[in-house]
This record gives structure tokens, C-alpha cells and sequence, in this order.
């Protein structure tokens, strides 16, 4: 008997809703309809939590090394941030705007100005850029995991490597990464409209690690620290200050450039703005003050090099204390807070936002969670 492959094809097209208005074909799936009433699901404060997750994580944490190595002071560094983040919640509600109106997503808005076959460039361009910083995601995600088994097993933090040198790969890493993608995967099976409670979740987890970094930073110097005092070296502070502008437009701005794929899921007009303009310079801004403080003052603790990456910190301050039971479960929530950071940041604007893309390239057989998969394979 022979294969029926008109058959088999058929299997291998994206599901279609019972009640289906539409057909799978070369320009339309489920995922690039405009979104139906009954999936739109995002209210204020569901925007507040997306902001949250994408404004609270490692990347605004460090920020400030990079504002710092442009030779602003702290000061200027923390209002180059706020200035930034106010431009990157103006950026985010340009983008929104027509997900928000008309509830289609980033490829179908691409497509009445690139054009139909056009469009394809944009959305290629996306889904490379959220498969390279999935894999940086991933490896900080990786490295948060590694921390928290190292504080519940000693040993862990300091196992021998087994790989070779040369290939700057860590045994202890390699299995974070392993563990922390185990925990990954089952993410994507969540639709982007019943991701409302994971956002909140992690939201509170992050901020418990900050909060309980820069408590414990400040009370131990009993402040800021002494680098929160240095004066900047940039011989000019406006292009500096352009400059640091320009590297937080510059890492918000693949986000924000698809905010239409996120703002289609509004309940009602203007939803998506409150937290556009006021959650996304508010938590850049904190998440990154916060960043500078515990680097300065626990510098002046633990001395040796800045610790702007709060993973290596966390595992710096175990060493700090002889790995003693207290600093390992103070490590082990901390770390915890950060491997939850990276899990949502990762699935919402890299899986599902490259998945989102990637359906544009071919509905027929592409959804978001394939293209998710794709992408995390």
C-alpha cells in the first residue's frame, strides 16, 4: 500500500478551533487572526505584570556597568536609565499601537508595509535576534540554576571539570543549563493569554532576590559603598549620556518593537498604556539603581572585581561565608528569584515572541508553539 501523503500533510497543519472562522493557509493560521473577543484577556494589570517581567531581570540588574564603562558616575547613570526607560515606554506604545486598535500582531502589521512577500525580511530579522538572546537568556538561566544546587549541595559549586579547557564550558554549568531547560520546555505549552498568573509569580520572586541583596549590601557597609561616590570620567557627558541612552533603547527595543503582538491581547482600548509609560521606566529604573548599589557596596565587602552579574555575586558571597548554612538558603531564594526571572523573560519575549514570528514564514504548518520549539531547539 502506498503512502497517502495528502493525508499526512493534513495531520501536520496546525490545529484549528472547533468553531473555526478561518483556514489554515500560506497567510493565516489561529495565531494571525485578529484575536476574537474571547482571547483577549489582558487587562491593566496583566500589562503591568508583562512590564514587571520584562523590565525586572539580570539585564536591567547590569545595566549599569555599561553606563558606568561609558564614564558616567552612578548619579548620571541612574538618570540615563530613567530618561532611557521613559523613551523605551514611548517606543513600546508607537509599536502597540496597532495590536492594540486592531488586534493583530507584529508579522500581519509588517505585511501592509513591507508588503506580502516583503514582510518575510522583518520577521526573518526577528527570529534571529530572539534566538540570540535566548541562548544568552538561557545561559544566565543556566548559571542561576547551577547556583541554587551549589547552595543545597555544597559540592556542586566547585565540581571538577570534565570538559575540555579550551572549550570555556563548565561540567557544574552544563548541568544547570540542562536542568534549567527541563524546567523550560513545559513552558511554551502555556498560551500567551494564560500567562497572566506566571507573571506575577516571578515578578514577586525577582524583587524578594533584589530587595534581599540590597538589604544585605547596605546593612553590612551601612551604605551605598564607596564606588556610588566616584566621579564620572567621561570627558563629555552629553554624548555619554546619548550613548547610555542608546544602549537601553537598544536592549529594550527588540521587545518593543513587537509590543502588537502582545497589545492584541488588550480586553479594552488603552489598556496596554498605563504600564507602557509608567511599569517600564519604573522598573528598568529600580531594577537598575538596585544593580549599582549592591555592586558598590558589596565591592567594598567582598572586594576583588565587580560582581555586576548578580549570579556570580550570589556565588561570590557562599564562598564569602564558607558556604554556612545560613548564606547558602539566603543563596538558594536568591538564586531561586533569579532562575524564575529568566524562565519568564525567556518564554515571553523569546519563545513566544519568536513562535509569534515564526508563524508569519509558514501558517500552515507554524504556530506559536511550534515555532517556540523551533526556536528553543
Amino acid at each position: 500500500m502506498g503512502v497517502d501523503w495528502t493525508a499526512a500533510k493534513q495531520k501536520l497543519e496546525c490545529p484549528r478551533d472547533n468553531d473555526a472562522h478561518y483556514e489554515n493557509t500560506t497567510w493565516c493560521n489561529r495565531d494571525l487572526i485578529p484575536i476574537p473577543p474571547a482571547r483577549r484577556t489582558f487587562g491593566v494589570l496583566s500589562y503591568l505584570g508583562y512590564w514587571t517581567v520584562s523590565g525586572s531581570n539580570i539585564s536591567a540588574w547590569s545595566t549599569g556597568s555599561t553606563l558606568l564603562a561609558f564614564g558616567l558616575s552612578p548619579q548620571q547613570a541612574i538618570g540615563t536609565v530613567i530618561v532611557g526607560g521613559f523613551m523605551t515606554g514611548l517606543l513600546a506604545v508607537a509599536c502597540g499601537w496597532m495590536g492594540e486598535l486592531h488586534h493583530i500582531g507584529f508579522t500581519v502589521c509588517s505585511r501592509f508595509s513591507w508588503g506580502m512577500r516583503g514582510s518575510y525580511f522583518p520577521v526573518i530579522i526577528r527570529v534571529f535576534v530572539g534566538s540570540i538572546w535566548f541562548g544568552l537568556q538561557a545561559f544566565w538561566g543556566g548559571q542561576a540554576t547551577r547556583v541554587a544546587i551549589g547552595a543545597l549541595i555544597p559540592g556542586f559549586a566547585h565540581l571538577p571539570n570534565s570538559f575540555d579547557p579550551n572549550s570555556h564550558l563548565q561540567t557544574n554549568d552544563f548541568i544547570g543549563l540542562i536542568v534549567w531547560m527541563c524546567l523550560f520546555v513545559p513552558g511554551v505549552l502555556i498560551r500567551p493569554e494564560k500567562l497572566q498568573t506566571g507573571f506575577v509569580i516571578c515578578f514577586v520572586l525577582f524583587c524578594c532576590s533584589c530587595f534581599g541583596l540590597l538589604i544585605w549590601a547596605v546593612s553590612q557597609v551601612r551604605g551605598p559603598g564607596t564606588m556610588f561616590q566616584e566621579d564620572g570620567t567621561a570627558p563629555n557627558i552629553g554624548w555619554a549620556f546619548m550613548y547610555g541612552i542608546t544602549s537601553i533603547l537598544g536592549a529594550w527595543g527588540g521587545g518593543t518593537l513587537g509590543q502588537s503582538d502582545w497589545t492584541r491581547y488588550a480586553s479594552r482600548r488603552y489598556a496596554p498604556t498605563a504600564s507602557q509609560l509608567f511599569a517600564s521606566p519604573i522598573t528598568i529604573s529600580v531594577t537598575a539603581i538596585i544593580g549599582i548599589v549592591v555592586t558598590s557596596a558589596s565591592h567594598d565587602l567582598l572586594g576583588g572585581a565587580l560582581q555586576w552579574n548578580p549570579i556570580h555575586l550570589l556565588a561570590k558571597i557562599q564562598d564569602h561565608y564558607e558556604s554556612s548554612s545560613g548564606a547558602r538558603a539566603g543563596v538558594f531564594f536568591a538564586s531561586t528569584g533569579l532562575v524564575c526571572s529568566q524562565l519568564s523573560i525567556s518564554l515571553v519575549l523569546n519563545a513566544m515572541s519568536c513562535g509569534m514570528d515564526m508563524a508569519g514564514l509558514w501558517p500552515k504548518y507554524i504556530n506559536i508553539r511550534r515555532g517556540a520549539y523551533i526556536m528553543l531547539i
